[in-house]
């Protein structure tokens, strides 16, 4: 069963996993039990029912006779059971190839049948007394005229039972991922908030205010409001794993808003958002470290430079631009901490189905390129 974990089975949720073997011994070992446990209740239960209706009827059979013929019909089935299992794996009844599997599907019920029947024909053979092999093909005829049906529901039994963990595994694991990245976000938020509460960051916001009091008291007061609803909005939205677009637009602009009361005309930033894209959901904390990026590592000393920042609906697709003038991009440039976290998160939000790129040259400024699903609240609706 475990081996459906390296199969289309089990991506066709757009999942992996990494199975330990001891683990997959012991579950072998416990469905083997489980399965013959079940085969022999079964077997037990339908002799008794044999029993108790001969004993009805007036035609009473012996207990001891109708046993291991059940037992035989049973434990066949209980043999055959992993293989079709298998099957059902290797070709699940779900995704692009549903029709093809299900063309497999049927000569293999088929073949499910007439073994199964052949089996139980010849073990019945060979247990009875006095009863030569000749009568093997009636003996099989029988057995396929009484139980074809049950055969083949059997089959379709088992290939739902099949289906039924492997889903039921899925959802564990989705369930399981789902808490792992709500843990995650928060760490990252955290780490975003440590982030923009570093030392540097207030000492130097504080300082400039300290200076605009004795010159500019308005632009001072103004620092101050900025730096207020910075912090609040920075707590606002923890534990959420996507915000409006919008929102997350109200963050950046009080950032650049510190930024600007800071470095005054010499820093120049502009915005052009397609306003259809206003509702869309983007993750949480997401422009403010690109933004950061270009402030610290563009131009932070020089204290002058532009970035301008683009969002358009691209298709099905969110895309995002963020361009600076600054320094460009070193030879060999790494990530830093916010721009490898914004790149994890993605990966976690949309697995495969994102794209981040960053280039640049030295003196030529960076541009920045993010593309994300669009998901509107009303199309998520619809979905």
């Amino acid at each position: 069963m475990e081996t459906a974990a390296q199969t289309s089975e089990y991506s066709i949720y757009g999942l992996t996993r990494e199975v330990d073997q001891a683990l997959i011994r012991e579950r072998r070992v416990g469905f083997a039990a489980v399965l013959f446990i079940a085969a022999t209740a079964i077997a037990v239960l339908y002799s008794l029912e044999r029993y108790l209706y001969s004993r009805w009827v007036g035609e009473p059979v012996s207990l001891r006779s109708l046993l291991p013929a059940e037992l035989v019909f049973t434990y066949t089935w209980a043999l055959l059971a992993p293989l079709v299992m298998r099957l059902a794996q290797r070709f699940p009844l779900r995704g692009r190839e549903v029709n093809r599997n299900l063309a497999i599907h049927m000569p293999a019920m088929l073949a499910f049948v007439l073994v199964h029947a052949s089996l139980f024909s010849l073990v019945t053979v060979l247990l009875a007394p006095g009863i030569e092999l000749q009568i093997l093909p009636s003996v099989l005829g029988r057995s396929l005229l009484s139980w074809t049906v049950v055969d083949a529901i059997v089959y379709c039994a088992l290939v739902t039972v099949n289906h039924a963990v492997i889903y039921y595994r899925v959802s564990k694991d989705r369930a399981l991922r789902a808490s792992q990245l709500e843990a995650s976000l928060a760490q990252a938020q955290l780490q975003m908030l440590r982030m923009q509460l570093q030392p540097h960051f207030l000492f130097n916001t504080l300082h400039s205010i300290s200076a605009l009091m004795h010159k500019d008291v308005r632009r001072a007061d103004s620092m101050v409001a900025a730096l207020s609803d910075l912090l609040r909005m920075s707590l606002q939205n923890i534990g959420a794993q996507e915000v409006a677009l919008q929102s997350e637009l109200d963050f950046l602009q009080r950032y650049v808003e510190i930024m600007r009361l800071r470095f005054g005309e010499r820093l120049k930033v502009s915005i052009d958002i397609d306003p259809e894209t206003r509702d869309a959901r983007v993750p949480n904390l997401f422009f403010q470290p690109l933004v950061e990026n270009s402030f610290r590592h563009g131009f932070g000393d020089l204290g002058q430079g532009s970035i301008n920042i683009t969002i358009v609906r691209d298709g099905d697709m969110l895309r995002c631009d963020v361009i600076d003038d600054g320094r460009g991009l070193r030879t060999g440039h790494k990530d830093g901490v916010g721009l490898a976290t914004t790149r994890q998160r993605l990966a976690h939000l949309y697995g495969d189905n994102f794209v981040f790129s960053m280039r640049g040259a030295p003196n030529e400024g960076v541009h920045v390129t993010v593309v994300i699903p669009f998901n509107h609240p009303e199309r998520m609706a619809a979905d």
